[in-house]
């Protein structure tokens, strides 16, 4: 009896470690992956002085877990358990707020002032480099604009777990939104402000602002802002723009990034704050002289001056998303680590319209140190 429940000790043994081959099997034949960024782990140095150190041993490690067959199928169940199960997000940089509306730490903290706002000598001298920068471009005849856009938080903050608020340690201060806001009132900066702007149409908005499994706006919101930032250039802008339009029509499956941080969870279960909408933006051929683009934000750009850019409404583009520059072609980034990789003075001497997107989250970190490193350059000018 001993010998046969060691037989079965050795056999179960043997299973287990040979799960993770039918477990990879199965992956490729079900074609499951992982969504995002994974790094993987180069094979270790095997000589003696990484023996002697310990970074042998715990580069093993990491090499065997990145390189581990099946790895993505346990993930996914993983993350798939304490989802349903336990509901725990596997992201921790994702939080699951009531309702399932799933939000980024990031921005969360920010708006309930769990991190420190702006200072407002920050945002003066922020103004001061933004008039400098304004200045100089209209010496050469260019324009330049101030984009803001929303969180989700602003609009879905009832969906936001209590905990937040409790931690909160800076709700004296206003927030970034409104001591910028503030501020630029005292400047005659040209801003466009889609927080303005949605809050005359939320209430009366057919279509959801944002989804519970996606951090940007819905494709629906983006495109009316785009829509309405279309015309305030129109008025604002020494070129035309011609009126928008849009058509939206319910799809079965979201419209990137309308589940983007849903994605990042590593699940097996769909989407599911369907109906999904994509909105499709129309405008007449542009009339007279386009002019050349220069943009520099974040991703929220990635729904409205890019609809701007493919409806042909400028001649040449410069695009640039966090660490990713376009030219002339949305379809071929170049990534950068430096704005000393890419050639400003260029994109700015060929430019005669710049728009600088601000996210409300980010206006501490306004564009990203584009602005800073103008200062600091200001021959690219």
């Amino acid at each position: 009896m001993k010998h046969f429940r060691n037989i079965l000790l050795i056999l179960g043994f043997g299973a287990i470690l040979l799960m993770p081959l039918p477990m990879e099997l199965l992956s490729r034949h079900a074609g499951i992956g992982l969504s995002g960024v994974t790094k993987e782990a180069a094979p270790p140095s095997m000589d003696t002085e990484a023996l002697m150190d310990g970074s042998l041993q715990s580069g093993l490690d990491s090499y065997v877990s990145s390189e581990l067959p099946g790895r993505d199928l346990m993930i996914k169940l993983r993350n798939q358990a304490l989802f349903s199960v336990f509901d725990i997000s596997p992201n921790s940089n994702i939080i699951i707020g009531k309702d399932h509306d799933l939000f980024e730490e990031e921005y969360i903290s920010k708006y309930e002032k769990v991190y420190p706002p702006a200072e407002e000598s920050y945002v003066r001298e922020l103004c001061d480099d933004l008039t400098y920068i304004r200045d100089r471009l209209e010496e050469q005849g260019k324009e330049l604009y101030i984009f803001i856009t929303p969180t989700k938080v602003r609009y879905y903050e009832e969906d936001v777990p209590d905990t937040f608020r409790a931690g909160a340690a800076f709700t004296d201060m206003p927030g970034n939104h409104e001591i910028f806001t503030k501020v630029l009132s005292e400047y005659d900066l040209k801003v466009y402000d889609s927080i303005a702007y949605i809050d005359t149409i939320k209430e009366g908005f057919d279509y959801p602002l944002y989804y519970r499994t996606g951090t940007h706006w819905s494709w629906p919101l983006a495109t009316a802002v785009t829509i309405d930032l279309t015309a305030w250039l129109d008025e604002q802008s020494s070129y035309s723009f011609t009126p928008g339009s849009m058509e939206c029509r319910e799809v079965s499956a979201p419209v990137y990034p309308d589940a983007d941080i849903f994605d990042s969870l590593n699940l097996f279960e769909e989407p599911y704050d369907r109906p999904y909408y994509e909105a499709v933006f129309s405008a007449a051929p542009q009339e007279g002289e386009r002019p050349s683009l220069f943009c520099r934000g974040g991703s929220f750009m990635g729904q409205s001056l890019t609809t701007l850019i493919n409806s042909g409404y400028f001649d040449s583009f410069t695009y640039v998303e966090n660490t990713n520059a376009f030219r002339n072609d949305l379809t071929a980034p170049v990534t950068f680590s430096d704005y000393s990789e890419l050639d400003l003075a260029a994109a700015l001497e060929e430019a005669d319209i710049v728009i600088l997107e601000v996210n409300e989250a980010h206006i501490p970190t306004m564009s990203f140190g584009l602005i800073e490193y103008i200062m600091e350059h200001p021959e690219v000018l």
